[in-house]
């Protein structure tokens, strides 16, 4: 090679990797497999939350306890043998790092990873950011709910979910998380973020819109009293 060249070769720009996009190429086709998945999945666990049921009965006494990060881990994760990989999950906290689109309750995400696979394991109640990062958009609302979380958290590979919101969610920063709601609004609504989900952006948005309020004014009654509310006629705290 002459020196002409060896010089020419120095100030050559490199050749970039071509970029790949994040998304699926084919959204229909995702759809398709994700339904099939799915719909293979509740045939295959449709008698699990029985024995949840049977043992514990209504799902909201279960769910909403003051010391559910601690019965969840020395209680309900041993003695399920389709739960047992989960139970090493939520030994983190992370609090300091929770993911701001995380509905408040007892379970939420911290700093997760981007595979997206969270939306696969509970499309009810896990969706995605614009960088695909995961957060829990609804609380479970039933066992078969509470079972596909727990999926979500047993495959997510930094662990980031935990167990322990009702250790620091309080009446207070429940109503600030509600009042700011705006932001979290405007950000489901970006394409980006519409399109790392399957629809759960969009379900977000609707339950911000109608059931969402209700809900947590049932939470924040139970982080006011230790106890979720007995039935509709409760009166429920404002927000």
């Amino acid at each position: 090679m002459s020196v002409f060249s060896r010089l020419k070769a120095l100030f050559r720009k490199p050749v970039l990797p071509e970029r790949t996009s994040i998304y699926h190429p084919d959204a229909e086709q995702f759809r398709v497999r994700h339904a099939a998945y799915l719909a293979q999945k509740a045939s295959a666990v449709v008698q699990e939350p029985k024995p949840l049921s049977e043992h514990y009965g209504n799902f909201h006494t279960f769910l909403y306890r003051p010391d559910f990060d601690w019965f969840l881990k020395t209680e309900v994760l041993p003695l399920g043998p389709r739960t047992r990989a989960a139970v090493e999950c939520f030994d983190a906290n992370h609090w300091q790092k929770k993911h701001p689109f995380n509905f408040p309750g007892p379970f939420y995400t911290g700093e997760s990873d981007t595979c997206g696979t969270g939306v696969c394991e509970a499309p009810d109640n896990v969706a995605n950011d614009e960088y695909s990062c995961e957060f829990v958009f609804r609380q479970p609302q039933n066992y078969p709910q509470f079972l596909h979380v727990l999926d979500a958290a047993a495959v997510e590979v930094l662990e980031s979910y935990s167990a322990n919101g009702n250790e620091y969610w309080t009446y207070a920063a429940c109503k600030e998380w509600w009042r700011s709601r705006g932001e979290l609004v405007a950000a489901l609504s970006h394409p980006d973020v519409q399109r790392a989900n399957n629809g759960q952006a969009q379900a977000y948005l609707a339950y911000l819109d109608g059931a969402a309020e209700t809900d947590l004014r049932r939470y924040c009654y139970f982080l006011e009293n230790g106890q979720y509310p007995a039935d509709k006629s409760t009166a429920l705290p404002p927000l």
